[in-house]
């Protein structure tokens, strides 16, 4: 809506405690359609102003009670939501008084006596005034519509996000917890893990660069994705191929696909995961993410395994390696973002590699939940207010 074609209808109130000025004010206001209301004084008009819907004060600057000078000082702090348009009527022209005027809140002056070519000037000024501020209104309402159903969507979004993570599970001696919180509405982090057939899984945590809806988006087309590459991977598995050349394939598979069909600019970086749940034995390939942290059996020292390389993404054929473990009952692995590492204190210092570390040994004996809660808790008391980066945790123990 065009503020030039807002043409509001204006309700005057006059103001001034001469009968017979109040007659004439009236009937040329009333002449050109305007609706008009009279007052004596200040207080009278301050009562009328209560009742709301005018947007034009005509009042005199000298008046018993409550002069001109207070009534538009009271007006502008009333704080209306339609603007009130005020002149004043003077006759005095001293440049002090009138920036005392103007800084009470008056927006035009008309001397005495009055002239009716100054009087339309001035009321045709005040109408252009006031077809702006409708045209303001019109855009910062229908701003605030779109803007509540943005809100809306995103909530949405939010809520959808989070219902694609996994639910905690089990699966036989093995169980994943984890934890995220977008930086905004909704991330770019995610995790998952998922059975293969009757003997692997497949779990992973991914962080795709930026952040908001894009990078939402690309998330939940790497969930997809990841899923899809692996159970293709996997049905192709002979005995020949070990546990870390499939690993590798789906990362490379994905990665593939990325490149082929991703035009954004945006790139992820990932730790994916094929564990065997025979033996125990686990297959781990970094792209580009922070490595992966193990504790043995019986051990409260976490060590970063796995190399980060390149993201995925970036390169056609990148040099990705998988490494091998066992993760023997007792033993616990987490993935983590490097929004957590990252994570800005008060005084600007990182939360920092080392302090995740030292936590989750503290945390070594308690539940994964208990633990994703400590990390959870501990960061939140870390950093005020919302999370600079997306933040993810991913437990997974044997037991």
């Amino acid at each position: 809506m065009s503020a030039e074609t807002v043409n509001p209808p204006i309700r005057a109130l006059l103001v001034d405690d001469d009968p017979l000025l109040l007659a004439l004010l009236s009937a040329f206001l009333a002449s050109r359609g305007y609706g008009v209301v009279e007052a004596a004084d200040g207080e009278q008009a301050l009562q009328h102003l209560a009742d709301g819907g005018f947007n034009l004060v005509v009042t005199d600057r000298h008046m018993p009670r409550m002069d001109g000078l207070d009534l538009c000082r009271a007006i502008r702090a009333r704080g209306d939501r339609n603007y009130v348009y005020c002149i004043m009527l003077t006759a005095s022209g001293d440049e002090q008084a009138l920036q005392v005027a103007m800084e009470a809140g008056v927006d035009d002056f008309l001397a005495k006596p009055l002239r009716p070519a100054d009087l339309g000037a001035r009321l045709r000024a005040a109408e252009r005034v006031l077809a702006l501020e409708a045209g303001l209104a019109a855009r910062n309402q229908e701003l605030s519509q779109a803007y509540a159903q943005l809100s809306r969507d995103l909530e949405l979004a939010r809520a959808l996000q989070r219902g694609q993570l996994p639910a905690p599970q089990a699966f036989g001696s093995l169980r994943f917890e984890g934890w995220f919180e977008a930086s905004s509405y909704v991330g770019g982090d995610l995790y998952d893990y998922f059975a293969l057939g009757d003997r692997l899984l497949g779990f992973y945590l991914a962080d795709v660069s930026g952040h908001g809806v894009a990078a939402a988006m690309m998330a939940v087309a790497a969930q997809h994705q990841l899923r899809t590459a692996a159970q293709q991977v996997v049905r192709a598995v002979t005995p020949d191929i070990g546990l870390d050349e499939a690993a590798l394939e789906i990362v490379y598979r994905y990665n593939a696909r990325f490149m082929q069909s991703d035009e954004s600019g945006l790139y992820l970086t990932l730790v994916f995961g094929l564990v065997d749940r025979t033996t125990g034995q686990v297959a781990l390939v970094g792209a580009g993410h922070p490595p992966a942290l193990h504790a043995a059996p019986g051990e409260r020292e976490f060590t970063a395994i796995g190399e980060g390389s390149v993201p995925i993404g970036i390169l056609p054929e990148p040099d990705w390696q998988a490494t091998l473990h066992t993760l023997a009952p007792g033993s616990r692995l987490v993935l983590h973002s490097d929004g957590i590492v990252d994570c800005e204190g008060a005084d600007g210092s990182a939360f920092g590699a080392q302090r995740l570390r030292e936590l989750l040994e503290r945390e070594r004996d308690a539940p994964a939940a208990a633990t994703c809660a400590a990390v959870r808790d501990a960061l939140r008391g870390w950093h005020t207010g919302s999370f600079g980066d997306d933040v993810t945790l991913l437990v997974l123990e044997a037991r």
